[in-house]
């Protein structure tokens, strides 16, 4: 199906009308790289945890934060922590070159953003997720532990990284997924 076989398709959403359009597509231009963020492909198993963070291009403040608290590149009992937050673009006009000309020089002082040549929306967060992993493959594939996770979460790394030192029998070559349900509490 495409989005020239659909009689209705003007009268959608913009954001429904985009991810039908787009829906196919799976290269985009690569903004803002990091090709030396593991060290490079051969040096890449430096890396025991990477911590790739979902984030909107407005998203600043927030990145912030992470870059503060949990999500702080360091070296943590023994082993190094890497950061990378993944970022599409605003869909047009003058909030679009605004926010990729703060996004350049956030990428020039923390190197940690890799911003790709999409709209960044909901509809998108999969797209997104697919060409991280693509360009992970290329410069980061030796990297041992991967923890995805989104810009409005905490993780306690230093627990992540206590459990994945006690994986006696995983020296990084086998799939984990660990994970828990989220409950959410208080008034909504």
């Amino acid at each position: 199906m495409s989005a020239a076989s659909i009689q209705s398709f003007s009268s959608f959403p913009e954001c429904m009308q985009d991810f039908l359009y787009y829906q196919h597509c799976r290269h985009f231009p690569l903004l803002l790289d990091l090709p030396n963020k593991c060290g490079g492909a051969d040096r890449s198993s430096e890396v025991f945890l990477l911590l790739v963070i979902k984030s909107g291009p407005e998203n600043h403040e927030r990145r912030e934060m992470l870059r503060k608290t949990w999500a702080k590149e360091r070296l943590q009992s023994g082993v190094w922590i890497r950061l990378i937050f993944l970022v599409g673009t605003t869909s047009s006009g003058f909030e679009r070159k605004r926010l990729n000309k703060v996004l350049e020089l956030e990428h020039s002082q923390y190197k940690d953003i890799l911003q790709w040549d999409f709209t960044d929306t909901f509809y998108n967060l999969t797209l997104k997720q697919v060409i991280f992993l693509e360009w992970f493959e290329r410069n980061c594939p030796k990297a041992r532990f991967l923890l995805n996770g989104d810009d409005d979460v905490f993780v306690n790394t230093n627990n992540v990284v206590k459990y994945l030192q006690s994986l006696k029998d995983n020296d990084g070559s086998k799939h984990l997924f660990a994970g828990c349900h989220i409950v959410v509490v208080g008034a909504s």
